[in-house]
C-alpha cells in the first residue's frame, strides 16, 4: 500500500517552492544553476527520496544526466542509457509519468531492474519535461523503499516538471542572449583592432587602405594567424613603443 504523508495543500506547497526558487534564479539565471535547483527541489519536495536528477535529450537523441543529487542517481541513470531501457527513458519516449512502486517485481525493463538492484534502488518516479508537447528530458526521483510514492508525490513532481520547463526556457534564453552579446562585443572589438592595425600598416608603408588589408592578410596567412590575432599583436607592439 502506498505511503501517506500530511503536508500543506499541493498548490500552496508548489507556490512556496516556486517563490523561493525565483529569487535564486534571478541572481544566477543559467541552465546549469537551473538544473541544479530543479534537482534539489525534486529531492526535498518528494518524501522518501534517496536521490533526484534531470535527464536531457539533445537533437541527436543523446541522453545525459544533466544534474543529479548524488552518485547513486548517476549510476542508476547510466544503467538506463547503457541498456537502453528504464523508467526515465520510457517517460521521455512516451511523454507520460512513469511510476515504479517495486522495481524488483516490475517486468517492463528486466535488464535494468536486475542491474539496478545492486544500488538498493527499490522504486522510482519519472516525469517528462515537455515543451510544445515534445519531451526533451525528464525529472526523476529514486527511493530505497518500495511503494514510496503517493498520488501527491506524483502531483508535486508533475507540477515541478511544468515549472522546470519554464525555468529552463528562461535560463536558456538568458544564456543565449548573453553569449550573443559577448560574441557581438568580441566581433566589434576585433573590427576596431583590425582597423587600428590597418592604419598602422598604411602609415608605416605609405600604402592605400586596400593595400594595407592585403598586406595584413598575406602576413596572417604566412604566420598561420587569424587576421584578428595579427592585428592585436601589431597594435600591442605599436602601443608598447609609444609608451
Amino acid at each position: 500500500m502506498a505511503k501517506v504523508e500530511k503536508t500543506l495543500p499541493l498548490a500552496d506547497e508548489l507556490a512556496a517552492v516556486a517563490a523561493s526558487a525565483a529569487g535564486l534564479l534571478l541572481t544566477e539565471s543559467t541552465v546549469a544553476a537551473t538544473l541544479k535547483l530543479i534537482t534539489s527541489v525534486a529531492k526535498s519536495s518528494v518524501p522518501y527520496a534517496m536521490g533526484a536528477g534531470v535527464t536531457l535529450i539533445d537533437a541527436n537523441a543523446h541522453k545525459t544526466s544533466a544534474a543529479s543529487s548524488n552518485e547513486l542517481v548517476e549510476r542508476a541513470d547510466a544503467l538506463q542509457y547503457d541498456l537502453e531501457q528504464g523508467p526515465c527513458l520510457s517517460a521521455c519516449a512516451s511523454g507520460e509519468t512513469i511510476v515504479v512502486q517495486d522495481i524488483a517485481a516490475d517486468e517492463r525493463w528486466p535488464d535494468w531492474s536486475g542491474a539496478v538492484a545492486t544500488l538498493r534502488v527499490a522504486s522510482s518516479i519519472s516525469v517528462p519535461l515537455k515543451s510544445s508537447s515534445e519531451s526533451f528530458g525528464a525529472v526523476k526521483v529514486y527511493s530505497a523503499e518500495i511503494q514510496a510514492f503517493t498520488e501527491r508525490s506524483r502531483g508535486i513532481l508533475e507540477l515541478l516538471a511544468q515549472q522546470a520547463t519554464v525555468w529552463l526556457e528562461h535560463a536558456t534564453t538568458a544564456e543565449n542572449a548573453k553569449k550573443l552579446s559577448n560574441e557581438l562585443r568580441s566581433t566589434l572589438h576585433s573590427r576596431d583592432v583590425i582597423g587600428m592595425a590597418k592604419g598602422i600598416v598604411m602609415e608605416r608603408h605609405g600604402v592605400s587602405e586596400n593595400d594595407a588589408v592585403r598586406l595584413l592578410m598575406k602576413q596572417a596567412i604566412a604566420e598561420h594567424l587569424t587576421l584578428s590575432a595579427l592585428a592585436v599583436r601589431l597594435v600591442d607592439a605599436a602601443t608598447s613603443r609609444g609608451t
